[in-house]
């Protein structure tokens, strides 16, 4: 059946059963933590509309069924989730990979020093309060290395209430899920605590999967036969915690504790047949925030992340005749300290004046054991045993400052500059790279047509400094004479109010990317390379209906498409793993007697993998559909329970996106206590 056919028969079946949900009246405002975004909260409303913003609320989490924030993220417009080659969850925004995106949790930078990516698969929904994603020309306060967009997952804080929850789920495969939640406030004081522990022996593959699949089937470097995913399984452990004290409305001071220790699989070639048995990511985040006088408003946080993590080679057979790919076992031991400091100056509509300072040092330390049928040391003739570490340390750091000023009160005009700086201070063998900086300049107008119709568009530089493994590591070919990526971001958009009940909004953006680092295999050896030039360009939009009738439905559409080429001389082909088009429709309906339901389609279209002789090879697009039926029951005024099941991959579609096949029809039933 074609995907088309397949749409259109979904959509009717959607019509015959009585799916969605009203939003909620508010969000739980009181448990969002506002010191968590980045800018200051009541300073940037009409800065922030000069470009694209989408924001993921507690209740979106909750009805989507979203486990993790690679979950939560699926629906937003520009984004697709993808399976990267460790089986992680990465993502693209408008077409950038991850490491293009500045992804935070409460303002303090989630990533793996060395390859400044993270696995969003290991960060569960269970703490977070809200996700904003931040497209084109973000703010020049964000600092550096956001030519994508900017990803804040902010977490919860304890309100004026005490609240507790207790949760837990269970699926196929042994999944189960375990959550508690408390906070609560004493005087001025107010806290959350958070644990969590997921575990699963793994997904199953979709019953229409053929072990005879010339891509991912037996024989081939997946090696797979249907059933359960070899190497798909995890055990995740999670706890957060957060104290504050809020002095008045104008005083407020937070620290917070993030703390992740996991193990996973990862589900990816036969030839490389890894696990983490070790994944530990924490940070310590310091911030406060204060009103000094009716003009002047300061903020400044402090930071410290460490992660470890042992990816193991266990592609050994029971006479031990198997040979490793690269390594026995390669171990990181990064950490990330830093921080920044704002001061706002409010001149009313006459400006707003904001000015940054960041500053951030990323760490890292590897160290690998190789043995002597590891396949590269066999070729290269290393040492066998454990290698020497190597370190690698660079210094990153930013100054900023922007202005906005309004006139004739619908029109806001804002422009800014940033100077942001690359220094390496340690690299294994030594030093043989000078220190890189840049200006990025942006500028962008927002205007109020009328109370219900806003228009904006925006224009900004925009660069991304190489990471070490692009720069340094052996087995990813890596150049240290690698330049910065670099693009002009031009995008305009608006959005539209019909009534109480329907919101329309579309941007059409285009991004004129320089020196695009990507990652190339050339007579059979790999290749970190500045990439000549890549242009993306596409279209947003969404549609939000929110009837009257306790139906809710949300459609989004993006067409994008991205075209690189080695030099202007050359060809231009299609960027990898970018699809055309995406489409997502998210209806929620809510029963008078607690019971609610949800139901989302996601499709995906083709999009263009290449293989090793650098060869096209073209996708399936595919979609899958979702849904959830919630029952809340109210024991007593402060006592409640509900209870859940959802089905993800309804029709148990078979597809991929590149590494390997992914999950087919899922179940999970569960329940929660709240008081």
């Amino acid at each position: 059946m074609k995907v088309t056919t397949r749409v259109l028969f979904y959509l009717i079946l959607l019509m015959m059963i009585p799916v969605g949900l009203v939003l909620a009246a508010e969000e739980q405002a009181s448990q969002v933590f506002d010191l968590g975004q980045v800018l200051v909260v009541g300073k940037s409303d009409k800065t922030d509309k000069i470009t694209t913003i989408d924001v993921v609320s507690m209740e979106d989490i909750k009805m989507q069924g979203a486990q993790t924030a690679a979950d939560a993220l699926e629906l937003v417009p520009g984004v697709d989730i993808q399976t990267a080659n460790k089986g992680q969850a990465s993502l693209k925004l408008r077409g950038f990979d991850q490491r293009d995106v500045k992804l935070l949790i409460d303002g303090v930078p989630a990533h793996v020093s060395y390859n400044g990516s993270l696995d969003l698969s290991q960060i569960p929904v269970d703490t977070i309060a809200r996700i904003e994603v931040v497209k084109g020309a973000s703010s020049v306060l964000y600092g550096p290395n956001t030519m994508g967009g900017v990803i804040n997952i902010i977490t919860k804080k304890g309100g004026a209430k005490p609240y507790t929850q207790v949760s837990t789920s269970f699926g196929e495969n042994n999944t189960q899920n375990y959550v508690a939640n408390h906070g609560g406030s004493v005087g001025k004081f107010n806290y959350w605590i958070t644990g969590s522990h997921r575990e699963s022996d793994g997904f199953e593959l979709s019953g229409d999967f053929n072990p005879n699949n010339l891509r991912t089937g037996l024989g081939t470097e997946y090696n797979e036969d249907g059933g359960t995913r070899d190497l798909s399984y995890y055990d995740n452990n999670t706890f957060n915690s957060k104290i504050g004290y809020e002095y008045d409305a104008s005083s407020k001071l937070y620290l917070s504790f993030d703390y992740h220790d996991n193990k996973k699989g990862c589900p990816t070639e036969t030839n490389r047949y890894w696990e983490f048995d070790e994944w530990k990511q924490w940070h310590l985040n310091l911030v406060g925030e204060h009103d000094f006088t009716d003009i002047l408003t300061m903020k400044a946080r402090a930071y410290y992340v460490d992660h470890n993590d042992s990816l193991k080679d266990v592609s050994w057979d029971a006479n031990h005749t198997t040979k490793r790919k690269w390594f026995e076992e390669s171990s990181y031991d990064d950490y990330t300290l830093g921080g920044d400091v704002q001061a706002y100056l409010d001149f009313g509509d006459a400006s707003l004046v904001k000015m940054g300072i960041t500053y951030m040092k990323d760490n890292h330390i590897q160290q690998d054991l190789y043995d002597a049928t590891t396949w590269d040391v066999v070729k290269s003739g290393a040492s066998v045993g454990l290698q020497p570490e190597q370190e690698y340390e660079v210094d990153v750091y930013s100054v900023g400052i922007e202005d906005e000023v309004r006139f004739f009160e619908k029109l806001l005009v804002k422009a800014g500059v940033s100077y942001d700086v690359h220094d390496p201070i340690k690299a294994h063998g030594g030093i043989d790279r000078d220190k890189t900086s840049t200006w990025n300049p942006q500028t962008g107008i927002a205007y109020d047509v009328t109370d219900d119709f806003n228009l904006y568009a925006s224009v900004g530089k925009k660069t991304r400094f190489p990471q070490m493994q692009e720069l340094y590591s052996t087995l990813s070919g890596g150049n240290k004479d690698l330049k910065p990526q670099k693009t002009i971001a031009y995008e305009i958009g608006g959005d539209k109010r019909f009534g109480e009940y329907v919101t329309f909004s579309a941007a059409v953006f285009f991004n004129d990317i320089q020196d695009r680092i990507v990652n190339e295999t050339i007579a059979g050896v790999k290749t970190q390379l500045n990439k000549g030039e890549t242009d993306i360009k596409g279209i947003e939009t969404s549609l939000r209906i929110m009837t009257p009738w306790r139906l809710d439905v949300g459609l989004g559409y993006t067409y994008l498409t991205a075209k690189e080429r080695a030099d202007s001389a050359s060809a231009e082909r299609d960027a990898e793993f970018i699809p055309e088009h995406k489409a997502t429709l998210d209806a929620r309906y809510a029963f008078d007697f607690g019971l609610s339901a949800s139901f989302q389609t996601i499709y995906t279209g083709e999009q263009t993998d290449y293989d090793n002789s650098n060869n096209p090879v073209t996708l399936d697009d595919f979609v899958l559909c979702n849904f959830k039926l919630n029952q809340e029951f109210s024991l007593t005024p402060k006592l409640s329970t509900n209870i859940f099941i959802e089905v993800k991959n309804i029709f148990d579609e078979d597809y991929e996106e590149g590494h390997g096949p992914l999950p087919g029809r899922g179940f999970l039933v569960g329940a929660s206590l709240t008081f």
